[in-house]
């Protein structure tokens, strides 16, 4: 075996783009003579994860955990267990959007048909975080994978909850001697988020997992027995866990024995991703839910409302496709639920098969909501109609105020514009003025030039009136 090129962290270049910035970690799980796992190995130098492939035989059975995709650690593990390509290709892959700077492609990336003869299995599933400080926009990307952190708007303010895409591949092989060796990849914890894809802006965050977690589910004898719990840290860290405490309800002479961790904790994390957006749904639901006046809800916010659930109706029917993904993976048909044996961890189909039918209900319940809110958009935009004609009417109203007073106005002027004029006219004679004897001339000469003014006004009038009536 080559030994294979490190490159040192201080020569990392300083551009971003997915897995550039990781830092990985393998845990060892060895069995003993016993036949049981031993104490965990944790190696976060590559150099030391090579040493250790170096020194063990063909006849090791081994569980590792992989966490993150550095490159070399990616290089050891591909060039010792001769790993195909496309299991790193697969663990990348991820997103619905073609095309993405972070080189995330979508869609399931193999034929369902090529399952038989693969190797691996690579599932896509999501996992609800509560995060601090909260988003401030709706781009939002993992430093280390560059997958996706969708934020949730709830009233025109982002959520603390935000939920993750995730990947996780397991690998495995049977060796001479009765050996077996199984891989398995996971996605490290989310440290900082991104927010262009150019990876020069973002803000470092703290999280948890959302409302406390997913609950344990190993029997309870075995809680009761071990009195703790997965850490819920991470997704290594809780197989860990599993593997470590619960051990002994696994065939062990199956490579893919732990494989039955992994789909129990992808089931939980599905689990919750279902609870938040209940619950999300149930708060939208209730805002609208017994009101005697919905003037509260204005155009701009009735149409913010509807495109959030537009933004979860994308969301969950991508839930249900990542889903239904994994259940073809594992060879579970969608049908009845079958429960197994009680007290027993057992298969997971039943889970599987009843986070199809929840996340189905949910999906109805959203495009019900969604036919809700258009109607909140219709009676918003109506009530903006309503307000606009009332302003229209309320102009008019003022319109016809200002065209009376005008006419007023022009009425006097019609009255006293004559006796201006005439008195003018005969101010240039003594004979004329108030007191003299011709002085009647002026009333005679005034009166009848403001009738015929006031006919004139009245004949105009009515041509125009006539005029607009033949026009309507």
């Amino acid at each position: 075996m080559n030994t294979l090129p490190f490159t040192e962290k201080s020569q990392v270049a300083p551009s971003w783009s997915p897995w550039s910035r990781s830092e990985s970690r393998v845990v060892a799980f060895r069995i003993n003579p016993e036949n049981q796992f031993g104490a965990p190995t944790e190696y976060c130098d590559a150099r030391d994860f090579q040493a250790h492939l170096r020194s063990r035989d063909n006849s090791t059975r081994a569980v590792y955990i992989l966490e993150g995709l550095a490159p070399d650690f990616t290089a050891v593990a591909s060039d010792y267990f001769q790993l195909h390509p496309s299991v790193f290709a697969n663990h990348h892959r991820l997103v619905a959007f073609s095309g993405r700077t972070t080189g995330e492609g979508g869609g399931l990336p193999f034929l369902p048909s090529s399952i038989q003869g693969r190797r691996h299995v690579s599932f896509k599933y999501h996992e609800a975080l509560a995060v601090s400080p909260r988003p401030t926009c709706f781009r939002n990307l993992c430093q280390a994978a560059g997958r996706h952190i969708m934020a949730t708007r709830m009233s025109g303010v982002f959520s603390e909850v935000m939920i993750a895409r995730r990947k996780c591949t397991v690998w495995s092989r049977k060796t001479e001697d009765g050996g077996w060796d199984c891989l398995i990849i996971c996605d490290p914890p989310i440290r900082r988020i991104l927010t262009d894809f150019s990876g020069r802006q973002g803000f470092d965050v703290a999280v948890s997992p959302y409302n406390g977690g997913y609950p344990d589910f190993a029997p309870h004898e075995d809680q009761i027995g071990d009195l703790s719990g997965p850490p819920l840290t991470s997704l290594l860290d809780d197989l860990c866990f599993y593997i470590r405490y619960h051990s002994a309800r696994l065939d062990l002479d199956d490579p893919l024995c732990a494989i039955m961790f992994v789909e129990k904790i992808l089931a939980s994390h599905f689990m919750k991703v279902a609870e938040f957006v209940e619950s999300t749904i149930e708060k939208m639901q209730w805002s609208l839910s017994r009101r005697n006046d919905l003037s509260c809800f204005t155009l701009a916010s009735a149409e913010e409302q509807w495109s959030d659930v537009q933004a979860w109706e994308r969301r969950v029917a991508e839930f249900k496709r990542d889903l239904r993904g994994v259940m073809l993976q594992l060879r579970i048909a969608p049908g009845d639920l079958e429960l197994d044996q009680p007290g027993s961890m057992g298969a997971s189909a039943a889970d599987y098969r009843f986070l199809h039918v929840r996340f189905t209900e949910i999906g109805q319940l959203i495009s019900s909501l969604n036919g809700s809110i258009a109607s909140l958009v219709g009676i918003a935009g109506s009530r903006s109609a309503l307000k606009a004609q009332e302003l229209s009417l309320d102009m008019t109203n003022r319109s016809i105020r200002d065209a009376k007073n005008i006419k007023a106005l022009t009425i006097l002027g019609l009255i006293f514009i004559p006796f201006s004029y005439t008195a003018s006219l005969f101010s240039m004679a003594d004979s004329y003025s108030p007191g003299s004897s011709s002085f009647w001339i002026y009333f005679a000469v005034s009166l009848p030039l403001t009738g015929l003014s006031a006919l004139g006004y009245w004949i105009l009038t009515k041509l125009s009136e006539r005029r607009d009536h033949v026009t309507a």
